[in-house]
């Protein structure tokens, strides 16, 4: 039986991995590592937005069981997910596990759309190697983890990664399906596109979060992860710091700092420059903002 699974939330590249990678060394926490497609199950032809009324009573049963299944035989263990699309879809999750707690980890949004922006060139082509950790490849993953209903949807999309990518743009699709993301990709600049997918799962994780309450979703910046941080988010979890997290903590973590990329920007165009500023600016101003005035409510 599942006791309130731990959901990480966070765009894409905004630190979702280096979270999940700190709090599976604790011996009660079982780590699932994007399992996409099971989350889609029944709703393959929706973008990743899924409403609550999306969770029929036999979707949630499917979920449900997948992750029941990967418990194991621990103790008390619990489940820790991190799917970064799943910061557009909480009022979902509620309908699947009513008792989740959720960690949502924020970067700045300049920095986090540079790196979606390398992963759309570098990821949407072959099917090559999965999850940092894992010997599968992206094809072999998705297969495993599919449902058989659901490979007649998805066997395009595998073959569209075949293929080299035309005209600049890729053939498939990466990152958290938006509405509309495919002719976001024909008509927007892939620097625009990416920080939009930023933008989205920011605003909706907070959005939907937030009023869950302080025992139930807990937000920070990657920027600020430190231990001291990281033995709060346990506490928040009701769990010990455990000798082995703070061991993986001290000797393995990669410090926020290698994952500046701000940098970048000054490769860009004045045109790609203002792509980005008129997307990230607006939900970067938001959060600020709040910060300063507590506001659960305020909309950018």
């Amino acid at each position: 039986m599942m006791t309130r699974p731990v959901i990480v939330l966070g765009a894409p590249r905004a630190g979702t991995s280096v979270l999940g990678r700190l709090l599976e060394a604790h011996p009660k926490l079982v780590h699932v590592k994007e399992p996409r497609l099971v989350w889609r199950y029944g709703n393959d032809g929706l973008s990743d937005l899924l409403p609550p009324e999306a969770a029929r009573p036999e979707v949630v049963a499917y979920i449900r069981k997948y992750f029941e299944g990967l418990l194991g035989d621990t103790p008390g263990a619990r489940i820790i997910e991190k799917t970064p699309s799943n910061s557009l879809r909480v009022p979902f999750i509620e309908k699947v596990f009513p008792n989740a707690q959720y960690v949502h980890v924020m970067r700045d949004g300049y920095e986090a759309a540079l790196s979606i922006h390398w992963h759309w060139h570098n990821l949407t082509v072959g099917v090559g190697q999965g999850r940092r950790g894992s010997q599968k490849s992206i094809l072999r993953q998705r297969l495993e983890e599919a449902h058989p209903s659901q490979l007649p949807h998805y066997l395009g999309e595998f073959f569209m990664r075949l293929l080299p990518n035309g005209k600049g743009k890729p053939r498939t699709l990466w990152g958290p399906r938006l509405p509309g993301l495919r002719r976001m990709t024909n008509e927007m600049d892939l620097f625009e596109v990416a920080a939009w997918q930023w933008r989205m799962c920011v605003e909706r994780a907070c959005m939907d979060g937030r009023p869950l309450g302080p025992d139930r979703y807990l937000e920070f910046y990657l920027d600020d992860l430190n231990e001291g941080r990281l033995e709060s988010i346990f506490e928040f979890l009701d769990l010990d710091y455990a000798p082995q997290a703070r061991a993986f903590f001290r000797e393995e973590f990669e410090p926020a700092k290698n994952l500046k990329r701000r940098d970048m920007l000054d490769e860009l165009s004045a045109e790609q420059k203002h792509g980005l500023r008129r997307v990230v600016e607006p939900t970067a101003t938001w959060l600020s903002e709040g910060q300063k005035s507590n506001s659960l409510v305020t909309a950018p």
